[in-house]
């Protein structure tokens, strides 16, 4: 029940005594320990905590599955050369975005086919959101297109960005397989020896 205290410790609700009674000594002991009484989340802080866990809970970190991402990347999204991170910090996006699957990929109204290794993005838009200058921006996809790393082509809305070898640098996809039966051996041949040559033993 949310109750609210006046000053005088008087229940604002019409309660029956052994209400009031329990009301009054929360109250007292809220006010012996100096935290303030109330039923309401004050701190805002702690909301944001509480959507925190329910945003990393357990069946979300199963349910909402991985991203493959190079070591090489995520060891230098915190180098000290000022290209060298935002080359990893870039590539970040490209690797966690990227379609592991053949599909689709939405970007503004419109909805464009992807390959595995292939995402849609506005290259505005992504630095901006990176806090980068466009210039700068530019330059790094100049550079891993240069490189061989990524190939971008232009739509209407954006750009699709092709990780090339896309395969090799996370993994290829596992193959479904069955497992092979167990071959079945013939007999031993010492064992066929022994009966042959000791029919006797065998028997008993």
């Amino acid at each position: 029940m949310n109750t609210i205290l006046r000053k005088d410790m008087t229940p604002v609700r019409t309660t029956t005594p052994p209400e009031a009674a329990l009301i009054l000594g929360l109250a007292a002991a809220f006010s012996a320990a100096k935290q303030p009484f109330s039923t309401e989340i004050r701190d805002f802080n702690q909301l944001s905590d509480l959507k925190m866990e329910k945003s990393c809970s357990m069946r979300k970190l199963i349910s909402e599955g991985f991203s493959a991402i190079p070591r090489a990347v995520l060891n230098n999204q915190d180098n000290p050369d000022e290209q060298e991170r935002l080359i990893a910090n870039i590539l970040f996006i490209f690797f966690r975005d990227a379609r592991f699957k053949d599909g689709t990929m939405a970007l503004k109204n419109a909805v464009y086919p992807c390959r595995r290794g292939q995402l849609v993005v506005q290259q505005k838009k992504m630095a901006a959101q990176m806090m980068v200058n466009y210039r700068s921006f530019q330059r790094i996809i100049n550079v891993l297109k240069s490189d061989g790393i990524i190939e971008v082509e232009r739509l209407k809305d954006g750009s699709r960005i092709t990780i090339t070898a896309y395969d090799m640098l996370v993994g290829a996809k596992l193959k479904e397989h069955k497992p092979a039966e167990p071959k079945k051996l013939p007999c031993d041949v010492y064992e066929i020896n022994m009966r042959e040559m000791f029919p006797d033993q065998n028997s008993n």
